[in-house]
């Protein structure tokens, strides 16, 4: 009897100790989590964001984004350097990016068809998955794609290893992180 519980003992450690692997998040997989949450009189809050916010991949590496977020709206990967990630609702390194995905300022919409911007390419292939390996600054669009609403995508991490890819969504500007790669 006592050996029947010490082997049931070690069974039930060892379910344990395995279980976290089986719940961890997906290699090389960026999800979109989060959404509105809207109280009258009193305020809204928006807590879409990007997890994990920092991801290590290999380059080369396919990643994946998940996009499982409760907004309606369409999301953006775009990679820019560090200094130039939006600090508020304004900032600089926009207009290239708006640009380079010929957004209309009047209306800001992007027209069908451009929802990649691939600085490897001169013209992005909107149906090859984007490389990344360019950031952007004020002058210049980094690499970058749009995600329709519901809409998941993958990319493939291009930059040498070593490289540091921080990245934000244009459309909700406190969606940020980074790739590092190694």
């Amino acid at each position: 009897m006592t050996r029947r519980l010490m082997v049931a003992g070690i069974a039930i450690a060892a379910s344990v100790a395995f279980a976290p692997a089986a719940h961890a998040a997906k290699k090389n997989t960026i999800t979109i989590k989060g959404g509105t949450v809207f109280k009258a009189g009193k305020y809204v809050k928006d807590n879409l964001h990007f997890a994990p916010a920092n991801l290590t991949v290999k380059s080369g590496a396919t990643v994946k984004v998940l996009n499982k977020g409760e907004a309606p709206e369409p999301h953006t990967v775009s990679f820019v350097k560090k200094k130039f990630l939006p600090k508020g609702f304004d900032f600089p390194a926009g207009e290239p990016l708006l640009v380079a995905h010929q957004v209309d300022p009047n209306n800001d919409e992007a027209p069908p068809g451009v929802f990649k911007v691939d600085n490897n390419q001169a013209a992005a292939d909107q149906n090859a998955p984007l490389n990344v390996d360019s950031l952007g600054d004020d002058k210049q669009a980094g690499d970058s794609e749009f995600i329709p609403p519901k809409t998941n995508i993958s990319f493939k991490v291009t930059a040498k290893k070593g490289s540091v890819l921080p990245y934000y969504c244009a459309v909700h500007p406190w969606m940020q992180a980074k790739i590092t790669v190694n």
